[in-house]
């Protein structure tokens, strides 16, 4: 009898180990998904900087940031107001200038964790 009810209270101690070795693992993982969120913010900012002050973009790119985070952007324009379809590139004649509207996917990267962020500008 002894030996069951010793064998019951070890499988819950187990059981809620594990769920514990899982939770602990997922709350770490947060702080590096804030890291990714924050480069990815960093290069939609660059971008919209470059296009506001430059007027000029590149249509893809990457940069590392001081942290060990990084980030990967990708540009694409549109005529007038046509939806940006990211994804669908423009045709190497057509030019993006300041009357296009410009789909700007940055996607940022801290060890495991990537988090992306799309704006329309």
């Amino acid at each position: 009898m002894s030996v069951l009810i010793i064998s019951v209270i070890l499988a819950i101690g187990l059981g809620i180990s594990g769920i514990l070795i899982q939770q602990i693992k997922i709350s770490g993982n947060i702080g590096d998904s804030v890291v990714a969120f924050y480069a990815a913010d960093s290069g939609i900012e660059q971008q919209i900087y470059d296009l506001y002050k430059n007027e000029t973009h590149s249509s893809e790119y990457e940069e590392i940031l001081n942290s060990g985070a990084y980030y990967s952007v990708s540009v694409v324009c549109s005529q007038g107001n046509e939806n940006c379809l990211p994804g669908i590139p423009v045709a190497e004649e057509e030019e993006c200038n300041s009357l296009n509207n410009f789909c700007i996917k940055s996607i940022g990267t801290f060890q495991t964790a990537k988090r992306a962020i799309e704006v329309n500008y």
